[in-house]
């Protein structure tokens, strides 16, 4: 049985518990998650902790921002300067639309300043052999955001093909308060066993923590019951050693993906 999301006695308020990184986390949101055929919506991104917008994202540093229809045909989303990165797209057929990103994958450092405080730096152990290190990881970070279009179905959606992905088990029509909600966590098409998994609805106080949190159970997977009408936001981030062609280079493998979909009464 997948594991079921858990209210947390202590919020996890920078991730630390989660991953050695706590780094900002990349998200996508969306104006609407439930629509009619011919509606428009607002996809956008945001980074950082606090939700909806928190810091600006660069266009340089995402690879991947598509929108991809339910028929599977992907378009490409406008990129352009630091910004929200937001693109207006018209929802034209029934079903479930997935606006989907990537960060560019790279390799950061925590330093650690002469004052005894720690920064993140770009950079491999080697680039970076003068600085005291305290972990040097290879980042990657997915987000996807679901919106429905018509009358909520009870098919679930399927992977859409992230190399980390929070995959939905059940259809829409399961998305409801005080039901469980199904997920896979996948990386390559393969379940992530024992992930730590947080979750929160927006408007949830304070907006730079999580309220909840479990992890995927020996096939991958978890479960989420919503307690309130919402747009929820799921996380997973876990860490990976180094293969041993790259331990000259970084330390450990860091990877992040979220989810958000709307949750209704």
């Amino acid at each position: 049985m997948p594991r079921r999301v858990w209210v947390a006695a202590a919020v996890l308020g920078c991730v630390g518990a989660v991953g050695t990184a706590g780094a900002h986390e990349l998200k996508v949101f969306a104006s609407r998650y439930l629509a009619e055929r011919g509606e428009k919506a607002t996809i956008y991104l945001a980074d950082g902790h606090r939700t909806p917008v928190d810091g600006l994202v660069d266009s340089k540093a995402v690879e991947r921002y598509d929108l991809i229809a339910p028929g599977g045909e992907a378009t490409p989303l406008k990129k352009e300067g630091a910004s929200l990165q937001a693109n207006e797209v018209e929802l034209k057929v029934d079903g479930i639309y997935t606006a989907v990103t990537s960060r560019t994958p790279g390799v950061v450092s925590i330093v650690a300043n002469e004052d005894g405080g720690r920064s993140f730096k770009r950079g491999t152990k080697r680039e970076l052999s003068g600085a005291k290190l305290d972990e040097t990881f290879h980042s990657e970070q997915y987000g996807k955001a679901m919106i429905v279009v018509g009358t909520p179905g009870d098919e679930a959606p399927g992977a859409i093909g992230l190399p980390v992905e929070i995959v939905p088990l059940d259809g829409p029509s399961r998305w409801k308060v005080g039901q469980d909600v199904r997920f896979r966590v996948v990386r390559n098409g393969e379940p992530v066993r024992f992930a730590p998994i947080v979750a929160r609805s927006m408007g949830f106080k304070p907006d730079d923590a999580w309220n909840y949190a479990t992890e995927t159970d020996d096939a991958g997977e978890f479960s989420l019951r919503p307690d309130r009408a919402a747009v929820w936001i799921v996380g997973v981030e876990f860490h990976r050693p180094a293969p041993a062609a790259h331990v000259e280079d970084y330390d450990s493998e860091w990877f992040a993906s979220t989810l958000t979909f709307e949750a209704t009464p």
